[in-house]
């Protein structure tokens, strides 16, 4: 299932409410706005990377990841 497009016009962090999207969006400081899209709470997963970020911008974050982390699956099969 892909996730639907960002389309918050945000928060500043001190309006934001538990389970809402903490991706920056916009500004700086106090100023700072952060998606605020709710979150379901099994998605909610502070204290992981992306785990306080909504199903979008989860997506988004990731990377292609190191040389080393894209070849990780290949070394682990060839050693299993």
């Amino acid at each position: 299932m892909s996730a639907p497009a960002c389309n918050s016009g945000g928060l500043v962090l001190a309006d934001l409410k538990s389970h809402q999207c903490r991706f920056p969006l916009d500004g700086q400081g106090a100023e700072t706005r952060f998606c605020a899209v709710e979150i379901a709470p099994g998605e909610w997963l502070p204290g992981f990377s992306g785990g306080s970020y909504c199903r979008f911008h989860r997506l988004v974050s990731r990377g292609r990841g190191t040389e080393a982390e894209r070849a990780a699956p290949r070394v682990l099969e060839r050693l299993g």
